[in-house]
């Protein structure tokens, strides 16, 4: 079934909730499927960093596909282990102005904005800034927000919300190339 990306009133919001690792996953296998399409994909990974993430060396592959990060995350080290934001406020505001930018320029069809539910959890971004920015974007973009937790004024705005768990997993497992980074 091809659909018209043209025929919404508004940009579809799509959040990818729970575990960030697999929110992550979810978002980057959008990115992939999206890129088979031939669309243009920019992903912004609000709380990662580090050349050596998988996705940063397949994005060189895909055509369409653009890959920026701003947060202070890499693979050695657990979200849990970093004490306080895992963003500095001004790469935070490095990497609105970017999706701002990606919205405003109206040649980007998915914008995958990474990590930035979970910095909505912790206060340092308001809701109002995903609605302005939903509301700015051309109906034919798609934006896909991930993290841990989502408010309910944008679960309600969502076109589509998915929770996702991890049933089973070893604590302190060694992390696996390809799998987990």
């Amino acid at each position: 079934m091809d659909v018209d990306r043209g025929q919404t009133e508004r940009a579809y919001l799509m959040l990818l909730v729970g575990d960030e690792r697999r929110t992550s996953d979810a978002a980057l296998g959008i990115a992939l499927r999206g890129a088979g399409h031939g669309l243009r994909i920019h992903i912004i990974q609000f709380l990662k960093t580090g050349r050596e993430r998988g996705e940063v060396a397949a994005v060189s592959f895909l055509t369409g596909v653009t890959l920026s990060q701003y947060g202070m995350i890499d693979v050695r080290t657990r979200p849990e282990e970093i004490r306080g934001p895992a963003i500095s406020p001004e790469r935070l505001q490095a990497a609105l102005r970017e999706a701002r930018q990606h919205v405003a320029l109206r040649v980007t069809n998915i914008l995958i904005l990474d990590g930035l539910l979970t910095l909505v959890d912790e206060g340092m971004v308001e809701e109002k800034t995903i609605l302005e920015l939903v509301e700015r974007a051309a109906p034919w973009t798609d934006i896909v927000l991930t993290g841990r937790a989502a408010t309910p004024a944008l679960q309600e705005a969502a076109d589509s919300v998915t929770l996702m768990q991890t049933i089973k997993s070893r604590d302190h497992e060694p992390l696996r190339r390809g799998l987990h980074y």
